[in-house]
């Protein structure tokens, strides 16, 4: 079983936030000592070198680079190892594909899974890490586990030194601590970033989502879009059905404010 010590001073990364993340955000969050992530969906290999160099512009530190399309060209791995990334997460359906690449040129593939059918798939091609999301997850849903069903058994299955990241719902020091204690290596955060003055999202949805609680939130089976199966935690709105910028996790309610990543960084690492 391959495995990677994960590139971080404090145990905190972000989670992918499709069109809201970005080298801002991403490279904040890993220039304060976590792991940033930014989503390759850019429509163009142009649009993603640029994209790659102003993230390189933010930080040299190591920045996961999530890639979220089955249908993604070669050259855009090519293009991102040649810039000196060398993180990758993979999901459900483009991991098999990706992986050998990834380890081909050198990269690490950490692979995001949401029950043990799948972590058993990651592990058996060649998974260096495993994100583990829960069913408190915002947005796109694949997972029925809780973080506390869902921790302990990929804990005892892969044993104690294989990194395990976990998310789904976390929004606070002690939602981290809780985490941990679980066995999770680190935590995942996505809703906790996407209310940052960094994420790339409408500063009005922002505020949308800190007025909010998270028993406003639903799980919409309705949509399902580009990703198979995957149902959407999110705000509802009456004319924008589905929108990232309104996707949140059950943390929701425990997030106040729209501080700076770095700022989210110290807080939620201070003491671990």
């Amino acid at each position: 079983m391959r495995s990677i010590e994960l590139p971080l001073s404090t145990p905190i990364v972000q989670a992918p936030l499709g069109v809201c993340d970005g080298p801002w955000l991403a490279g904040a969050v890993s220039r304060a000592g976590g792991l940033g992530t930014i989503t390759l969906s850019a429509p163009s290999l142009e649009a993603t070198r640029v994209r790659l160099a102003r993230l390189r512009g933010y930080t040299t530190r190591p920045v996961l680079l999530a890639l979220t399309a089955e249908w993604e060209k070669e050259r855009v791995l090519e293009l991102c190892l040649e810039h000196g990334f060398r993180h990758f997460q993979v999901f459900w359906w483009n991991g098999m594909r990706q992986v050998r690449r990834i380890h081909a040129g050198g990269g690490r593939a950490l692979w995001q899974v949401g029950t043990l059918d799948q972590v058993d798939e990651a592990l058996s091609q060649g998974a260096d890490a495993l994100i583990l999301q829960s069913t408190q997850a915002g947005g796109p849903v694949r997972s029925p586990h809780t973080l506390e069903e869902l921790v302990p058994q990929v804990r005892a299955l892969v044993g104690a030194d294989f990194p395990v990241i976990a998310g789904g719902g976390l929004a606070t020091k002690e939602d981290i601590n809780r985490t941990l204690e679980l066995g999770a290596s680190a935590a995942f955060l996505g809703t906790r970033f996407l209310l940052t003055r960094e994420a790339n999202a409408p500063l009005a949805h922002k505020h949308r989502l800190l007025q909010a609680q998270t028993q406003q939130l639903t799980l919409d089976t309705r949509l399902v879009g580009q990703w198979p199966c995957s149902p959407r935690r999110r705000l509802g709105t009456a004319t924008l059905p589905d929108v990232p910028s309104l996707y949140a996790g059950e943390g929701l309610s425990r997030i106040h404010g729209l501080p700076s990543a770095a700022e989210v960084v110290r807080r939620l690492s201070a003491g671990l």
